[in-house]
Parts: C-alpha cells; structure tokens; sequence
C-alpha cells in the first residue's frame, strides 16, 4: 500500500476552473483548473491543469469501517509517480483520528497533467463521438503527415519508460531486443491489486512502429512474443487464472485505432474486464484477430479503418477541415 509523504504539496494552489467531463457510473470527473506561478520580479502567471479523478476500488477494509463512524474530507496524499507532464497521487479523506489515515486504503487515484494544452482540454472533455472510415487514401494523404508532424517531446513520457528514466521498478517483462523487443509494465490507472480488473501494457521498442498501420507479417513473432508473456505475467505475478486454472485465456490483448499516442503498443486486461471504456468495437481490435490478418498476408495500409472520434479532436479536423 502506499503511504502518505510530504507530496501533498502537489496540489497547492489549484484552482478549479470548470468540469471538462464527468461518469457517475465509473465515478470520475476531468476537472480543468489552474495554478498561479509567482515569478523572481514579484509578477505571476497561470499553468493550466487537468485533474482527472476517479473512486478507487472498494476492499474488505472499507466495508469494515462502515461498521462505525467515518468522516470523510479530502486530505492526504501520496505521490505514486512521475513521467513528463503526468503526476499520479493517492488521496485519503480525513478521518476524526489522523492516524487513520495512512492505515486504510486511499479513497481516490488522481491524475495530474502539468501543464496541459489545448490537445488536452479537448481530449478529456464530453463531446459527440461519431464513427469514421478511414480509407488508405485518407491515410496517406491527411493522416500520416499529421502523425509525423509531432515533435518527439509528445511521446517523451514514452522513451522515458524504455530507456528506464522512469517506471524502471514497475517493469513487469523486458526483451531488450531494439527491433522485435518490448517492455511490459503496469498501467498506471491501474492499483495493481484488484486482479479482476488488471491493465497492463507492451510497450515496443521499435521507434519506427506507431499503429496497426505499420504491421507487417515480418512482426508477428514479437506480437506472439506480447501475447505469450502477457498471459505468463499476469498468471505468475498476480495470481490471474484462465482455462483450467492456468495462463491460458486469462487476458484479453488488444489495440487501438486510433491510438492515444503514436508510439506502437499493446493494451492488456484480465479478461473479465468488460467495462473498460477503451476495450469497445470502433476502437479496439484484437490482437490474436491481428496476428491471423497479417499471417494471412492483409496489407495493414491498405485497409478501410473504422473508429469513433471525437468532434472535439485535433485528428477530426485534419479529416475533415470544413465540417
């Protein structure tokens, strides 16, 4: 469990601006704020901020303490981590007896993004989703030279993890390998204790692979090799059982696209996670359905991608830049 330090600092300051989006049912909120920097002169100015917070897992502890009383104010917290722009936190709500509060479990995870940008605000913010149909034509002339517009610092949080600047202690599997090797690491929305809803990642090392677009039957043997250690990690690390109590089948692997970030990697639930928002037809596809296309020698540029995007995404004006 982690425990409360002197990372409570991390949120001083924040003012909330408005909510950017919000579920009851998952019970989190992506909130917009700011923090005011003060500079040498006297002067200060602003930082934009997202806070997306969201409820923690309930556990057997916290059915045991609604047998007496308990106040909650939100109070302490616990720095998990932190990797470019992003901060993650634990937060514990006061109780009547101080001491109380690095004995139980936290009460909410939070995500910090400092400082945010517009790409963002508008990520994290409800808008309308509406499927797309990206043909081959459209790809090559409107989406990739967007993609290879970003500057490198988009993904910095990524290398970071590869060249083990950050997350070193959280790896989970390594093949070092620079063209068919990747790491394995736990996603950090993830408490890495409730195994029913265990997310992990691979994450390649291969710089010159963003999406499924740039598959090819040359690489089935490492996304085999994700596959194979994805099911062994999650059974021999955290106890997550499949088919006849063994590895077999215990999680489900997939990929996105459009990706959060175009860097290639592979999403990893334990296989009864249904609920997951990212693990939806008009975003994910399979990994074993991808393994088979490309064995079956399918030209991964020359296909018709259907996916949901936002109306508020960057990528949905590239498309289509008079709508």
């Amino acid at each position: 469990m982690a425990t409360p330090s002197s990372s409570s600092s991390l949120l001083d300051g924040f003012k909330l601006a408005r909510v950017l989006d919000q579920d009851p049912k998952l019970k989190s909120a992506n909130l917009l704020g700011e923090f005011r920097i003060a500079a040498d002169d006297g002067t200060s100015n602003t930082e934009q901020a997202i806070l997306i917070v969201e409820k923690t897992h309930f556990s057997e502890s916290f059915y045991e303490q609604l047998e007496g009383p308990s106040n909650a104010i939100f109070s302490t917290l616990s720095d998990l981590g932190q990797n470019d722009i992003y901060t993650w936190i634990l937060a514990w709500f006061q109780r009547p007896d101080p001491a109380q509060a690095t004995t139980t479990d936290p009460d909410v995870k939070i995500t910090l993004i400092r400082p945010a940008t517009q790409t963002h605000i508008d990520k994290y913010s409800a808008q309308r989703k509406i499927m797309v149909y990206e043909t081959p034509e459209m790809y090559r002339e409107k989406v990739l030279p967007w993609i290879e517009s970003f500057p490198p610092s988009r993904i910095q949080w990524v290398y970071n993890i590869l060249e083990h600047k950050k997350e070193a202690d959280s790896i989970l599997y390594e093949d070092p390998d620079p063209k068919k090797g990747f790491i394995i690491v736990p996603d950090l929305k993830w408490d890495q204790k409730t195994t029913s809803s265990l997310y992990i990642q691979a994450i390649v090392h291969n710089r010159e692979l963003r999406s499924i677009r740039d598959l090819t039957k040359e690489h089935v043997e490492m996304l085999e090799g994700i596959k194979a250690e994805a099911s062994r990690v999650a059974y021999e690390k955290f106890g997550l059982t499949g088919r006849d109590g063994g590895a077999e089948g215990n999680v489900r692997c997939f990929l996105h696209y459009q990706p959060s970030y175009y860097h290639l990697h592979v999403h990893i639930l334990a296989s009864s996670f249904t609920s997951h928002p990212g693990a939806v037809v008009g975003q994910a596809h399979l990994l074993d359905d991808v393994i088979d296309l490309l064995k079956l020698g399918v030209d991964m540029k020359q296909r018709t991608f259907g996916f949901a995007l936002g109306s508020n995404s960057k990528l949905w004006s590239v498309l289509y830049p008079s709508s």
